[in-house]
């Protein structure tokens, strides 16, 4: 039986020998310090994951990994650097929509357990992602009828924010807004959103287990956070946890939101047209002993929403 291919990307020879090391049993193991190479080698095999370090004399990581995604889109995307700079991780997320971000130095039982569950997924969905990619090209998903269908829920404690994006969007979307967690909560149990934007912090608490929990149950569900990025190991979170669809910054830029939430559509209604998509979303539950140290108004809503479902 053939290997499932790999490809590591790195400055360093020794990182690249190491890791060749620990998966070469398991995986057709490819290294190179070398941008041009490693594109070279994606085009021309069916790679199921790359890893990336981020800085690289050459190109920068993100840099890598969003030209991955165009040439290779079932490629598994995970950038495994020393550096958490908040710019470079907010552009893994936005250009090199990364499946995971691995600080250096790793644990070699965690990488094996991430680098297992992408290559899994890159092997469940390899058949049906180009066709689905050819689908969308053919029939458009920018129809009425799919916009009138096209829900949006704002989760931020300003309204002014939501009355923002309800004006210049109402055309296209049908906006909902919650201020706070338990308006979220019925609105979720009455209607079936395709994306939500979030403020990381809504009341003055940090409401980003919440994300996690939402992508948890809904996999499908694009998350744009739209917030004030100070901390380059939160929005880390945000893709481990979370897998965020997009970080983008305060205040409100509506060009740069109309993009982002169309293509998150496009994203979301993909992924309902073909569940097994949503896999490249996985995210794991939030285990019970995290929810021991949350607020009584985050407990609330766990405790609401154990063994739910969403609105339709």
């Amino acid at each position: 039986m053939q290997k499932p291919k790999i490809a590591f990307i790195d400055d360093e020879p020794r990182i690249l020998r190491s890791l060749k090391m620990h998966f070469r049993q398991s995986h057709d193991v490819f290294t190179t310090t070398n941008s041009t190479e490693l594109m070279e080698y994606v085009s021309t095999h069916d790679v199921q994951v790359v890893i990336s370090d981020q800085r690289m004399p050459d190109k920068q990581g993100t840099e890598v990994l969003r030209d991955i995604k165009e040439v290779s889109p079932n490629t598994i995307r995970i950038l495994l650097t020393g550096y958490a700079d908040l710019n470079a991780v907010i552009e893994s997320v936005n250009e090199g929509e990364i499946y995971r971000y691995i600080t250096k130095p790793w644990q070699n039982d965690e990488l094996k357990k991430i680098v297992n569950k992408a290559t899994e997924i890159a092997q469940q969905t390899q058949d049906i992602f180009p066709t689905v990619i050819q689908d969308k090209e053919s029939q458009g998903y920018m129809h009425s009828s799919s916009a009138s269908k096209r829900h949006i829920l704002v989760l931020d404690d300003d309204e002014s924010v939501y009355q923002q994006i309800k004006s210049h969007f109402k055309s296209a979307y049908t906006v909902s807004w919650a201020s706070n967690l338990e308006q979220a909560a019925n609105l979720l149990q009455k209607r079936r959103f395709g994306v939500t934007i979030a403020d990381a912090m809504l009341n003055e608490e940090n409401i980003t287990p919440v994300v996690y929990a939402l992508k948890n149950i809904q996999p499908d569900l694009m998350v744009l956070m739209l917030t004030e990025f100070k901390d380059a190991h939160m929005v880390i979170d945000l893709i481990n946890k979370g897998q965020v669809y997009r970080c983008l910054p305060r205040p409100t830029n509506l060009s740069m939101l109309s993009i982002s939430l169309d293509r998150a559509f496009d994203h979301h209604e993909r992924l309902v047209q073909q569940p097994i998509l949503a896999a490249r979303h996985h995210v794991e539950a939030v285990p019970a002993s995290e929810t021991f140290s949350f607020s009584e108004r985050l407990k609330g809503f766990f405790t609401k929403f154990r063994g739910w479902r969403f609105g339709g």
